[in-house]
């Protein structure tokens, strides 16, 4: 089993990437990620090709299958743009919120 890990994805079935695998032109996988990742059952010593697909960036890539366990997708559409905000309490007017986690991703 490998697992293919592809970057710049939402959290786990949100946004994630619409996959195909082929293998000498024959179509041996059809399927979506989940939390970023894929695990499936590829042969050592073949060479693939993936075509990953989300919202509207396309990775077209060939990958030559070793001993290695994990191989690494990027999409390029991780933003990274500072946004500033003023998070306040519910119950109390104007009492900032001064720690905490916020993640936010694209719809």
């Amino acid at each position: 089993m490998k697992k293919l890990k592809f970057y710049g994805l939402g959290y786990n079935d949100i946004n994630q990437a619409n996959i195909k695998i082929y293998n000498k032109n024959s179509l041996i996988y059809c399927g979506k990620t989940y939390n970023n990742e894929l695990i499936i059952n590829l042969k050592e010593c073949n060479i693939y090709k993936l075509i990953a697909t989300s919202e509207n960036e396309i990775i077209t890539a060939y990958f030559y299958v070793s001993n290695r366990y994990e191989y690494y997708f990027i999409f390029n559409s991780i933003i990274y743009n500072p946004i500033t905000f003023l998070l306040t309490d519910y119950y109390y007017d104007n009492l900032p919120i001064e720690r905490g986690e916020l993640i936010l991703w694209k719809k």
